[in-house]
């Protein structure tokens, strides 16, 4: 039987993120008359648009003293100050929004323990979901890191219905440290819109798309990149690392910093894999960019989905050897046989169908029968 409404939790879900974009493509697939995102944090600047209705539980309406300002410009500890400050006035609006037989869809242990009163998590159901890898949800404060671990760990026990995890890899490592018994564990991988034109060559080239910071390991690439002088390596984004990549790369004729970009068709037009050599992930988003418009993945065994993001030796390869030379290997046997990576990632691709994830959503949260009516 479905919910009276959906209210799904983040702290700005109009800013641009991977969580953030994940919370507007779900609230996308839900019923439009019973679904509203909550946000909590921020809410000064213009919001950007979003097309289901944004309640801000902070009272943006209300801020006219210099200190909740800080959400603009303040430093990250003044912004933080802010919204512990602003947890009373979050607290006493759920309190109000959800009385009861509602579902509550929440993004963080941090938000569901500290900003969701325990009267509300009891009377509603509530859905937690992975956003990062299982050891990562352990160590980091937002999730079930930090001083306060076994409380949170406490409020997921007595108070979570269903943990949506992101592969059906995850479960293993996190049930050795959260208590997921008599929970429902459903995997929802995340989605992506299928793009009409493919790419139709195959230059010698590869892709790098991320953030230039330590844990995304773009060293690991320039390594490989001494070992392949015929191969192009592009990497795109930008970053605090980027002037010691820079330098770590002299001499390199093959190695070019294009900077952050929008322009994903444009990438892998320019490039025939992505490599993704990070220490960790969640599921990596530009991973199913690739995978959708049928570019071969290189990926480190770093994390338990990186064996459900590429298939290995068929979308592409799961290194276990994180050498240079391993991942020089990988390149070479991707580019030696590029149409036949291609043809299994376009296979592999369909993991990632925004029809398979709306039905799934609708499935858990709306119900069988309602999801049918709704679809």
């Amino acid at each position: 039987m479905g919910s009276k409404s959906i209210y799904i939790l983040e702290a700005d879900p109009t800013r641009y993120g991977g969580i953030q974009g994940f919370v507007r493509t779900l609230a996308g697939y839900l019923p439009r008359n019973q679904t509203f995102l909550l946000a909590y944090y921020g809410g000064l600047a213009e919001d950007r648009a979003v097309s289901t209705p944004l309640i801000r539980l902070n009272g943006k309406d209300d801020r006219n003293t210099r200190w909740k300002r800080v959400y603009l410009s303040g430093s990250s500890f003044q912004r933080n100050l802010a919204l512990l400050l602003d947890i009373p006035r979050i607290r006493k609006n759920m309190r109000r929004l959800l009385p009861g037989g509602d579902t509550l869809v929440l993004n963080s242990a941090f938000a569901m323990t500290f900003l969701c009163p325990r009267s509300v998590l009891r009377s509603n159901r509530v859905i937690l979901v992975q956003h990062t890898a299982p050891h990562m949800m352990r160590r980091r404060a937002f999730d079930f890191g930090g001083l306060f671990r076994s409380l949170k760990i406490a409020c997921f026990r007595q108070f979570v219905d269903t943990f949506v995890m992101l592969s059906p890899y995850e479960k293993a490592e996190l049930s050795s440290w959260l208590p997921l018994e008599g929970k429902r564990c459903p995997v929802i991988r995340h989605t992506m819109a299928f793009p009409e034109n493919l790419p139709a060559d195959f230059p010698r080239s590869a892709a790098v798309l991320a953030r230039l910071i330590p844990l995304k390991r773009i060293d690991r690439v320039i390594a490989c990149a001494r070992l392949l002088p015929d191969v192009q390596f592009n990497i795109y984004g930008d970053g605090p690392e980027k002037a010691l990549l820079e330098k770590m790369a002299d001499g390199l004729n093959n190695v070019f910093f294009r900077g952050y970009t929008s322009d994903i068709d444009a990438v892998f037009r320019e490039n025939s894999i992505l490599l993704i050599t990070s220490d960790y992930e969640g599921y990596c988003i530009s991973g199913i960019e690739a995978c959708v418009r049928g570019r071969p993945v290189i990926v480190l065994n770093t994390y338990p989905a990186a064996n459900d993001l590429v298939e290995d030796h068929v979308s592409g390869i799961v290194l276990d050897d994180f050498s240079p030379e391993a991942l020089a290997n990988a390149v070479g046997e991707v580019l030696a046989d590029p149409r036949r990576y291609r043809d299994g990632a376009l296979k592999h691709r369909e993991l990632y169908s925004q029809k398979r994830a709306e039905a799934d959503w609708n499935r858990l949260i709306v119900g069988e029968k309602d999801a049918e009516n709704h679809n």
